[in-house]
C-alpha cells in the first residue's frame, strides 16, 4: 500500500509539532508555502529538540492533494489561507485543524465541504524560534467526528499521528474543544497580562483563582450555547501547569514579547461575540480583552512598556 501523503499548511508551533508526530512515519509529509517563505523552509529545514529535519515544501495545489491536511495557522491568518486550502483539498482528503479556538473548523467547512473535516484539539507545549523549535512531551492530540461517532478515517489518522506525540479519539470532540478552550482564553490573557511564566500558576494560589475569573464566565457562556461545561470542568484543571517547565511561557505571551500580533480576537473576541448573540455578559472576558488589546497596540505603536 502506498505511504499516504499529509500537507501541512502553517509551519508554528503547533503546525511544528504536527510535522513532529509524522516523522519516521509510514507517509509522505510536505509543508504548503509560497514564494520567498517556501525558499527560506527549504533552506533552513526545522530543527526540534536539536534535531534537524530537511522540508520538502509545495505551492498549494501544485501536487495531487493529500490524504490528510492539517491547517495550523494563527487565526488572524484564516482568511488569508482558506483559498490554499481549499486548493489543497481533493475529494478524498480529510481537513484537520490545529487551531485554537471555536470556530476554525466551521469556517474551513463553509470553504472546502464539511464533509472533509474531522475535529481536533490538542494539549502540547512548544516553543518556537525561527527554524528552532523545543517540544516538551507532555499533553495529547485529540481527533473525532463531529457527532462522536468513531469512523474508519478516526481510526485512521488516530494510527498516524499517534506516537512519540499521543494522539486520543474522543467521542466528545466538541466539549473537549470548548474545555481547551475555556482554560486556554483564560491561561494566555492571564499570563500574558502578568507578564509571568508557568511558575506563578504552579506556586501561586492568587493566579490560579484569576484564571477561575475568566473560566466562570466560559462555562456560563457555554450553557447558553447548548454546551454542557460545568464546575466540574474547572476542578478538573487544577494543577494542570504542574507537568510543564516552570519557565514556559504561553503562545501569547510569546507573541506579546516579540511584538507580534496575538490571538486575542479569536481566543477572548469569540467569546464576546457569542455572549452577544445569546445575551450573556462576560464583563471579566471583556476587561482581559481590552488590556491584551492595549499591550499588542502598545507593541504596534512603540510605546514604552515598563
Amino acid at each position: 500500500m502506498e505511504p499516504a501523503t499529509v500537507s501541512i499548511l502553517g509551519l508554528g508551533a503547533e503546525g511544528s509539532i504536527a510535522f513532529r508526530a509524522l516523522a519516521g512515519k509510514p507517509c509522505r509529509v510536505r509543508i504548503l508555502a509560497r514564494g520567498e517563505r517556501a525558499q527560506r523552509l527549504k533552506t533552513e529545514g526545522i530543527t526540534i529538540n536539536g534535531t534537524h529535519y530537511d522540508l520538502t515544501v509545495s505551492e498549494p495545489g501544485a501536487e495531487p492533494p493529500p490524504r490528510l491536511l492539517i491547517v495550523a495557522v494563527k487565526s488572524y491568518q484564516l482568511s488569508g489561507a482558506l483559498e490554499d486550502a481549499a486548493a489543497e483539498t481533493g475529494p478524498d482528503t480529510v481537513v484537520m485543524s490545529l487551531m485554537n479556538g471555536l470556530t476554525s473548523e466551521e469556517i474551513l467547512a463553509r470553504r472546502v465541504g464539511a464533509e472533509h473535516l474531522i475535529y481536533c484539539m490538542s494539549r502540547l507545549n512548544a516553543r518556537k524560534s525561527g527554524p528552532y523549535v523545543e517540544f516538551q512531551p507532555v499533553g495529547a492530540i485529540y481527533i473525532g467526528e463531529k457527532d462522536g461517532s468513531v469512523t474508519d478515517r478516526i481510526r485512521e489518522i488516530h494510527d498516524l499521528l499517534d506516537g512519540d506525540v499521543s494522539c486520543h479519539i474522543s467521542r466528545e470532540i466538541i466539549l473537549d474543544i470548548w474545555r481547551k478552550y475555556m482554560f486556554n482564553a483564560a491561561f494566555n490573557t492571564v499570563e500574558s497580562i502578568l507578564r509571568c511564566r508557568h511558575r506563578w500558576f504552579q506556586q501561586l494560589p492568587e493566579a490560579n483563582a484569576a484564571l477561575e475569573c475568566v473560566m466562570e464566565e466560559l462555562v456560563r457562556l457555554a450553557n447558553a450555547c447548548g454546551v454542557m461545561l460545568s464546575e466540574a470542568d474547572i476542578r478538573a484543571l487544577d494543577g494542570y501547569c504542574q507537568p510543564y517547565p516552570g519557565d514556559g511561557l504561553c503562545s501569547m505571551a510569546q507573541d506579546l514579547r516579540a511584538q507580534r500580533p496575538t490571538e486575542i480576537d479569536m481566543l477572548i473576541g469569540e467569546a464576546l461575540e457569542l455572549g452577544r448573540s445569546h445575551g450573556v455578559s462576560l464583563p471579566v472576558c471583556r476587561f482581559v480583552y481590552h488590556l491584551v488589546k492595549t499591550i499588542e497596540l502598545a507593541n504596534a505603536n512603540g510605546l514604552e512598556i515598563v
